[in-house]
This record gives structure tokens, C-alpha cells and sequence, in this order.
């Protein structure tokens, strides 16, 4: 057994549900920057901060203009990064916004002590209350974390009404609208994770549906509209990039006879059956295997030429003649199956139609010749 080092740590690729959280945070995150910016210049102009305390006012809005351009300066991550960046990432933006919201209480608290004025107050409260909504209602991503930052707003801008003298009804409103912020907080968290279940649901939906509309329903192999989808993209970077491509398509030898004789639940059981045996055959990274329909069954062989892709066929022919199928019930059925096989040549075939043409001309032969057996259509030089 092979051991992964102790400084090797594999991670998986992020969930859509968490590149998503990182995508709505992020847009929010850039919106939310400048408000910072623009109330504080107001209410320093309101309290007269640039008079009073003109290096300390200065140095603060220096802090929230730095933590703005920092807002603009996060990006967003590719789908397809490992889970583990993409939470670091939310960690950093996390922190961004604790530190902005803790910058502002504590301004806020500070611009209180310095200007105990009617007007002071009322903009202090009004802005704590304006940035403690917006975490509530725009940042309901991580519970504990938005209220954490509510609560860096808020509580240092209602400390410092107290003790600056405020009229009792300014901090009984500001208390209940604490209250009402925290309320609102946890309804929006259930909101956005009952959304996020949704799309969720939505998602595993569209994705069953894509896979079924790819899958063929009783044997589990790829579908008609997989392999041609397959044949024609495979077909045209053969002819750009000169790597061989072979196909073969196979037709089970008197398979209505199956069906007459054991019937059709027997006759689908054997179906499945074929292929199971079919897709352990042809199980390469560069193979693909699909049923087209009854009881014709097509296999795509990339970087295998004509001569290989006969010597693969033949071989599974043979294999299938001398061990009969296990279609679940104990009783083993015999079967034969005829093979056409083809390579793709820039010069013959123009395009994927021309190839399958080749190999059905191959399997047409086969059949005609008794069945049972393998053709191929010869390579040109």
C-alpha cells in the first residue's frame, strides 16, 4: 500500500453551493466599500472632526479608504479550485469586513466623545443603524460572523450614547433596533439557506436530467446522441491532429430469436448483460462505449489504428462465442455478435458520417457473410 506523505494534503474541488457563497459575498463586498467612506465624511463635517481633531479625523478616513480599494482589489476564484482556496478566500474577505466594521465603531464611539452634540449623535446613530441593516440583510452568508460585525458596529456607538448623556428615548430606540437588526439577521440566514437548498435541488436536477439525456436507460452505457456527439468532435481532431481513431459497430446475431423464445424481460436482461461485458472490454480513457439503439451497440477507439481495433474485436468476438452471458438467473445464454470496423483516414472520410458509413458498410459484410464475425474496411495508403 502506498502512503501519501504527512505534508501531502489532497483536497477536493469547491462544492457550486460554496463558489456561489463566494461569488454573492464578493459582489456585496465591492457595493458596500464606499458608503463607508462617504458617511464618514459627513459626519465628521456635521461634528466638525476636520476643526476638532483634523490628524486623527484624517488618519481614520485614510483607514476607510484604504480598507475600500483593498475591498475592490479581492477577486473572485475559478470554477474548479480546490475547496480549501476558496474558503481562505472567504476567510479574507470575512476578516476585511470585521476589521471595516470595527473601524467604524470604534470612530463612531470616538466621534461621540469628542462632539456630544444633539447633531453628532443623531448621524452616529443613524449610520450604525444604516450599516448594521446592511450587514443584516446584504451578509447573511455566515451567521455568527455578520453578527459579529453588527454587534463591532453597533454596541460601541450605543456605549458611547450612554455615556455622552443621550436623551433616554434616542438609546431606547437604538436597543430595539439592535433587537430588531438581530432579528432580521437570523430571518435572512434562513432565507439565503433555504435559497441556496433550492438551487441546489435545481442543480441535482439539471444535472440528472443532462446525464439521462446522455445515458442510455436500460444498459448504462452512453446514448445515440453521446456517441455522435463523440464521433463528431473525436472525428474532427483526428483529422487536425493526425492521431488514429477507429470505430467499430456491433449487431447481436439473431437477437429476436432471444426475445421470441425467453422473452423480452430475458431479451433486456441480456441486453444489459452484453453490455456490461462490452464496456469492461473497451474500459480505456480514450474509449467510449454506447448502444444506438436495439440491439446495436457502437464503440469509439482513440490512438488505436485499424489493425489494432480489429485485433481488439475479433478477440472480444471470440471471447463472447466461448463463454456464454450470466443475464442473473443461472442459466447461461449463448450469443454471437458481428463486427464492423473502421479507421478514420483525412483522405477518404470528409467527416464523422463518413466514417460511421465505413464501419456500418464493414458490418453489413460481416452479416452477410454468415455472421458471427469480424470485417473491417481497408486502410488506404
Amino acid at each position: 500500500m502506498h502512503h501519501v506523505p504527512d505534508h501531502v494534503v489532497a483536497t477536493a474541488q469547491a462544492p457550486p453551493r460554496l463558489l456561489q457563497e463566494l461569488r454573492e459575498t464578493l459582489q456585496r463586498l465591492r457595493l458596500g466599500g464606499p458608503f463607508y467612506v462617504l458617511l464618514w465624511l459627513l459626519a465628521g463635517v456635521a461634528a466638525d472632526l476636520w476643526l476638532r481633531a483634523p490628524v486623527a479625523f484624517s488618519l481614520i478616513t485614510f483607514g476607510f479608504v484604504a480598507l475600500t480599494v483593498v475591498r475592490f482589489r479581492v477577486h473572485g476564484l475559478a470554477e474548479g479550485t480546490q475547496e480549501d482556496d476558496v474558503r481562505g478566500r472567504l476567510d479574507f474577505i470575512w476578516l476585511l469586513l470585521l476589521v471595516n466594521a470595527g473601524l467604524w465603531g470604534a470612530a463612531s464611539a470616538w466621534l461621540l466623545a469628542i462632539a456630544p452634540e444633539e447633531s453628532a449623535r443623531t448621524v452616529a446613530a443613524i449610520s450604525s443603524y444604516a450599516f448594521a441593516t446592511a450587514f443584516a440583510h446584504n451578509f447573511p452568508m455566515r451567521l455568527r460572523h455578520a453578527f459579529g460585525a453588527v454587534v463591532l458596529i453597533y454596541l460601541p456607538t450605543l456605549a458611547a450614547l450612554i455615556a455622552s448623556g443621550a436623551r433616554y428615548e434616542l438609546i431606547g430606540v437604538s436597543a430595539l433596533y439592535l433587537l430588531y437588526v438581530s432579528l432580521a439577521l437570523r430571518r435572512s440566514h434562513a432565507e439565503y439557506l433555504q435559497r441556496l437548498d433550492l438551487e441546489d435541488e435545481l442543480r441535482q436536477q439539471r444535472d440528472l436530467f443532462e446525464q439521462q439525456s446522455r445515458r442510455d436507460g436500460l444498459t448504462g452505457l452512453a446514448n445515440r446522441r453521446r456517441f455522435s456527439s463523440a464521433l463528431e468532435d473525436w472525428s474532427a481532431q483526428a483529422r487536425s491532429n493526425r492521431r488514429p481513431l477507429s470505430l467499430l459497430i456491433l449487431d447481436l446475431d439473431h437477437f429476436k430469436a432471444i426475445n421470441d423464445q425467453h422473452g423480452h424481460a430475458r431479451g433486456d436482461a441480456c441486453l444489459r448483460a452484453f453490455a456490461s461485458r462490452l464496456q469492461e472490454a473497451f474500459a480505456g480513457n480514450g474509449e467510449l462505449v454506447a448502444r444506438l439503439g436495439g440491439e446495436e451497440f457502437g464503440v469509439l477507439l482513440r490512438e488505436t489504428s485499424l489493425n489494432e481495433a480489429f485485433t481488439h474485436a475479433e478477440a472480444f468476438r471470440a471471447g463472447l462465442a466461448a463463454d456464454p452471458l450470466d443475464t442473473g438467473d443461472g442459466i447461461g445464454l449463448a450469443l454471437r455478435v458481428s463486427i464492423g470496423v473502421a479507421a478514420f483516414e483525412p483522405g477518404v472520410h470528409h467527416d464523422a458520417d463518413a466514417l460511421y458509413h465505413a464501419a456500418d458498410t464493414a458490418l453489413y459484410e460481416a452479416k452477410a457473410s454468415g455472421r458471427n464475425t469480424v470485417r473491417q474496411v481497408a486502410a488506404i495508403d
